[in-house]
């Protein structure tokens, strides 16, 4: 999920300001299915791991991680 269009906790139309963007660890649904579409050699696939991006609300000062797209 990315950043919503409204913050979740002053409800104001949000304007995200990006802080952090980073690269999580072992992703197990990917080895999953890389392991099923491609044998052993796709679960290589969980070691790409997930993007995450961190928004915080410009008005609130709410901080949250969402998926990177």
């Amino acid at each position: 999920m990315s950043a919503p269009n409204r913050c979740p906790i002053c409800s104001e139309s949000a304007k995200w300001i990006k802080v952090e963007s980073s690269s999580k660890g072992f992703s197990v649904g990917k080895a999953i299915v890389g392991g099923v579409l491609l044998g052993p050699f796709g679960l290589l696939g969980g070691a790409l791991g997930k993007s995450k991006e961190t928004y915080t609300c410009a008005k609130c000062g709410f901080k949250h991680e969402y998926d990177a797209f």
